[in-house]
């Protein structure tokens, strides 16, 4: 198979039996403009690391290319095919890797608490930036219904439980300016960089569909969801559409509502969007009105990853972080730290080994996301090989994250993610919530993470890195290091009463 440039998406399905079920699925545009979804033995994570405008050396054996197409013969041990064009990959090679963003380093002014504990004053910090992903979330929002010639519903599928109007009081903040939607998240989440309003987006009215048609010559059907029927039921909307008169290039994000019963999913979308190829994401039947749901697949659209956490069982849940848009449906909520830093929403104070060096405390102030663009703190630990960067932030109840619930409110959360730029669609692991004299370590990097103060809507916090050995001794007992981190130091720490006492004999 020639090169190709590989387009991804993140197919999420919640049904009864599995509830939150997360999967990966790739899809290249060849240089021939084929469609292709390409499958492997393991589907899950069987992508990790690559992303939306890489290039693509893949080989291996087509299971079918085009309606008919050739199939693998007497090799029962590959997949079926899944769709038209549907390709087996043995290997893949990246090529080239596409857009690549560079953060901003620059000095700034962050507040800090005041030496007599009262107030807070200014202090010198390097500030850690991306450029804004976008200003205005271009989107247009299909609702679909499919329908025989009678007028009823197609076998697999039923009438939709909610109209067009019932969608545009989901989406749109100017017309329901109490109530959550997906206007609103991106409004007052980005605190006003990225937008989307009434005068950027549209909600369609219905778009009715037959139970069954052909476009761009590949069959679809809505007696089942498979790769060619949900993609062939977007092709056949947006040309409905077109009928109508609708400016389709006018939107850059189109998010199509899909029948109930005609998929299991809440949503799928591509991970990604570089404006090569139809920026396209599914909403399911249940979830028309849902905004977090439709802010979720958004957030996809934008390069961003799942938000998870690690479970006390010892494995990982994709979208077990509950302070993230990008974790579970439905509460309301904005992105976590590190993904709201991705997009460009937030400024956050840059910690590296240039000014967090061994055996070192700082002490710094966090503005609460919801309210301030200069919040959170990222300390990439360029001292430890391959260590991933980590994210202290302050998330209360304001903004966007007016309903955010009692357990994440009023505390300072830590993540992890490897993200580097904006286009780096990696996830984000959720670690600790910490209340005030709660303290977090990251063993590898040797870092102790702990709140001291919570006060007006800030939270006062200190960032210690273990010094060698981690351990007091009589040197750094007697400089007042705080050398193991335990927010101690000198005279106060019962780690260095003996030594202490060995000095003054």
């Amino acid at each position: 198979m020639a090169a190709a440039q590989a387009k991804r998406f993140s197919w999420r399905m919640i049904t009864t039996q599995e509830p939150h079920l997360a999967s990966e699925a790739l899809l290249l545009h060849t240089d021939a403009g084929e469609r292709v979804h390409v499958v492997r033995e393991e589907e899950h994570n069987a992508f990790h690391g690559m992303r939306t405008g890489m290039r693509l050396n893949v080989t291996g054996l087509w299971l079918s290319r085009g309606p008919g197409g050739v199939r693998a013969a007497g090799a029962s041990s590959l997949p079926h095919a899944l769709s038209s064009f549907c390709f087996y990959g043995s290997s893949l090679d990246i090529v080239s890797q596409g857009p690549v963003g560079k953060p901003k380093l620059e000095g700034g002014l962050v507040q800090v608490a005041a030496a007599s504990g009262d107030g807070f004053v200014q202090s010198a910090a390097v500030l850690n930036s991306n450029p804004l992903i976008v200003k205005d979330v271009k989107t247009l929002i299909i609702p679909i219904v499919g329908v025989n010639a009678a007028g009823a519903s197609c076998f697999n599928t039923a009438l939709p439980k909610f109209n067009a109007s019932h969608v545009r009081r989901a989406v749109f903040a100017e017309m329901n300016p109490r109530g959550p939607t997906v206007g609103g998240t991106f409004n007052r989440c980005s605190l006003g960089k990225s937008r989307l309003t009434t005068q950027n987006s549209l909600v369609a009215d219905t778009v009715k569909l037959p139970c069954a048609g052909t476009t761009n010559d590949i069959p679809w059907s809505f007696s089942k969801c498979d790769f060619d029927d949900f993609n062939g039921w977007a092709d056949a909307a947006d040309a409905e559409l077109a009928k109508r008169g609708v400016d389709l290039s006018k939107y850059f994000y189109k998010v199509y509502l899909i029948p109930p019963g005609s998929c299991p999913f809440v949503g799928l979308g591509y991970v990604g969007c570089d404006g090569s190829y139809p920026c396209r994401s599914w909403i399911g039947g249940d979830f028309w009105t849902t905004p977090e749901a439709i802010t979720h697949e958004l957030g996809h659209n934008l390069f961003l990853a799942h938000a998870g956490t690690w479970k006390p069982d010892g494995s990982f849940d994709e979208y077990g972080d509950q302070t993230g848009a990008m974790g579970y449906c439905c509460e309301p909520r904005c992105f976590n730290t590190p993904q709201s830093w991705q997009m460009g929403w937030l400024s956050v104070q840059h910690f590296d080994a240039s000014n967090l060096r061994a055996g070192q405390t700082v002490e710094t102030t966090l503005a609460s996301q919801a309210t301030s663009v200069l919040s959170g703190v990222r300390i990439k630990p360029t001292w430890l090989s391959g260590g991933e960067p980590i994210f202290m932030s302050l998330r209360t109840r304001a903004g966007g994250d007016a309903l955010l619930s009692a357990a994440a409110a009023n505390k300072v959360h830590i993540h992890t993610s490897p993200i580097e730029h904006s286009f780096d669609s990696q996830l984000t692991t959720w670690h600790a919530a910490l209340a005030v004299n709660q303290s977090w370590e990251n063993a590898a990097a040797g870092v102790v993470l702990r709140l001291k103060a919570l006060k007006a809507g800030r939270a006062a916090v200190s960032i210690c890195r273990k010094g060698p050995g981690g351990k007091e001794t009589l040197e750094t007992c007697s400089k007042g290091i705080d050398n193991d981190c335990n927010g101690k130091a000198g005279p106060k720490d019962p780690a260095c009463w003996p030594l202490l006492k060995r000095l003054t004999g």
